[in-house]
């Protein structure tokens, strides 16, 4: 999971390569998300704010942090 939101956060940013406010936070975001394991280390309010900020819809928020925290999957 967290190699596709790195793909998508990649994505991002060559979308925003003109707008230098939104550049500025998903170059923080691939900085963030170059540790395997970010969201272990991070509050949920901050993990649901990345994972909004790289577009991800309200509904699978949970799921998808249940999934970037589960230690088997780490």
């Amino acid at each position: 999971m967290i190699e596709r939101l790195r793909l998508l956060n990649n994505k991002l940013i060559e979308l925003n390569m003109n707008n230098e406010e939104n550049l500025k936070k998903y170059k923080l975001i691939q900085k963030i998300l170059s540790d395997d394991k970010c969201f272990l280390k991070m509050e949920i309010e901050y993990a649901y704010s990345i994972l909004r900020d790289l577009g991800i819809a309200e509904t699978d928020l949970k799921k998808i942090y249940m999934e970037l925290i589960d230690i088997k999957n780490s």
